[in-house]
């Protein structure tokens, strides 16, 4: 998985297809490692929300 934002907000896309993998993530994490990924709060952007990794 690739994470990124846009003027749009954020993206999710399949890194090795480069196709979307969710129309609407929510969030794209600014910090990622093998157990966790952590995000800005998107309507404030001053919270970090830390969110478990997968798969």
């Amino acid at each position: 998985m690739v994470y990124g934002t846009t003027g749009n907000g954020p993206v999710t896309l399949d890194a090795k297809t480069g196709a979307d993998r969710s129309t609407s993530p929510g969030g794209a994490p600014v910090a990622v490692n093998e157990y966790t990924g952590v995000a800005l709060d998107q309507a404030l952007h001053r919270t970090l929300i830390a969110h478990p990794a997968t798969g």
